[in-house]
């Protein structure tokens, strides 16, 4: 489940910036941008149920 979201779209991220914050059983984890650029889109909201191969954010590189 998605527990908060960091960003917003049109922000600028850097490589290791925290994106967001999910909890899977009862245990927190950061999911950070393995790349520089800008944040294109937001698929998810605080409280969304997520699947592990689903797309949560993209990132456009630059």
């Amino acid at each position: 489940m998605v527990t908060s979201i960091k960003v917003s779209e049109g922000d600028k991220v850097s490589a290791g910036d925290t994106v967001l914050t999910i909890e899977s059983m009862k245990m927190e984890n950061e999911v950070h941008t393995p790349i520089d650029g800008t944040v294109k889109k937001i698929y998810v909201k605080v409280g969304d149920s997520i699947n592990p191969d689903e797309t949560l954010v993209v990132i456009e590189k630059g």
